[in-house]
């Protein structure tokens, strides 16, 4: 197996692997899934809606010139070059949208909803937004800006009782960030 096959492979395998993780926990935490998916067209909506945010921002990450977010492209940059300037449309997307599923599975499906059984909402959502800074943390940079993402995907997942929005997301948002972060660095080389 060539070298972007098996990245391909074990990206996908992760980050499904998260939403099976995810499963596992709901179980053993009485945790009601099948609840939160609601497969509509209006969750799907509301999940390329709450894109156009995070584009901006990441519209505004990719021109700015302070030395913090600067330094985090270059990273991001240097990551994406690594693993992924080889990688198809076809690949980047099933990469994508497991991210998308697994890691809401686990985050938003589960953690979230089993934290509040026990604290207030905001601070369920702040604890687990944290724990998703802390799996996504390439740098202290990285680390507040994949927090802020994860509040804002538990404030999704929260309003509308719903895992769908939050996947799409999810999904729609990393896939449009690596295919242009892909270009970037194939450009440099």
């Amino acid at each position: 197996m060539d070298k972007r096959a098996q990245i391909f492979t074990s990206a996908t395998l992760f980050e499904c692997g998260l939403g099976f993780l995810g499963v596992v926990l709901a179980w053993w935490f009485g945790v009601d899934l099948r609840s939160q998916l609601d497969i509509s067209l209006a969750a799907v909506l509301r999940g390329l809606a709450a894109c156009m945010p995070m584009f901006v921002l990441l519209f505004l990450v990719m021109r700015s010139r302070w030395e913090p977010l600067a330094e985090m492209r270059q990273q991001v940059e240097a990551f994406v070059r690594e693993l992924f300037a080889k990688s198809n449309l076809f690949e980047l997307a099933v990469i994508s949208a497991s991210a998308g599923v697994g890691e809401e599975l686990l985050f938003r499906g589960v953690l979230q909803p089993w934290l509040c059984q026990f604290v207030p909402a905001a601070l369920a959502v702040a604890v687990v937004s944290l724990l998703f800074g802390l799996a996504h943390a390439m740098s202290p940079t990285y680390f507040v800006v994949a927090t802020l993402v994860g509040g804002y995907f538990g404030w999704l997942a929260f309003a509308y009782e719903d895992l769908v929005a939050p996947m799409v997301a999810h999904g729609v948002y990393d896939f449009v960030a690596l295919v242009w972060m892909q270009r970037r660095v194939r450009e440099d080389v």
